[in-house]
């Protein structure tokens, strides 16, 4: 049996792909359905995400877990604990969605900065169609170093406004543009 350096199974997902555990994607999950059932402002909900996190560190036996198995392990704490109103709502989104923009700036190519922003706009519009609840966008200072290895400093600030704009202006229009829930967009 191989073990993970954090002790947690993988979570295999329904496309063959798998990702790493992540409480905030089971909190995030358990606010909404709480928020469904009329818990505003519910205080457990990191609480049974701990509780989940914990059962796989220490007695889940299997290097990975299914989707629906991780969702059914959440419907069953909520169950036990007497939140059948939450559970009734609980349905785990996809898992939060990872972008490199460093890895959008060198897709980009020869095409710089026209290219790169054409990129970044199908990137984000691929997971504005997903049902996954949040975006950690990275690496933006890689990605300025990519797009203007040969520009002034003085153009790597104004990149890197134009960039943040862009993001933040399109994190504006997911909103409305979702059916499911609002996309949470972390940019680091």
């Amino acid at each position: 049996m191989i073990a993970f350096l954090d002790g947690m199974p993988l979570v295999a997902l329904p496309d063959g792909s798998n990702t790493t555990f992540d409480k905030r994607w089971v909190t995030a999950s358990l606010r909404q359905a709480a928020q469904e059932a009329g818990h505003h402002q519910w205080c457990l909900a990191e609480h049974i995400a701990e509780s989940v996190s914990i059962y796989l560190k220490r007695d889940f036996d299997e290097n990975f877990i299914l989707v629906v198995n991780l969702q059914e392990a959440v419907l069953e704490v909520l169950q036990t604990l007497g939140f059948e109103d939450v559970a009734g709502h609980f349905q785990l989104s996809d898992p939060p969605v990872q972008l490199s923009l460093r890895e959008v700036a060198r897709e980009a190519g020869e095409g710089y900065e026209l290219a790169f922003f054409g990129l970044l706009g199908d990137h984000l519009q691929r997971v504005t169609e997903s049902r996954s609840q949040r975006l950690e966008i990275y690496d933006l200072s890689g990605c300025l170093q990519t797009l203007s290895a040969k520009r002034s400093r003085l153009r790597r600030d104004g990149l890197r406004e134009e960039i943040v704009d862009f993001i933040r202006q399109y994190g504006l229009s997911a909103g409305t543009m979702r059916q499911q829930k609002a996309l949470e967009i972390q940019l680091s």
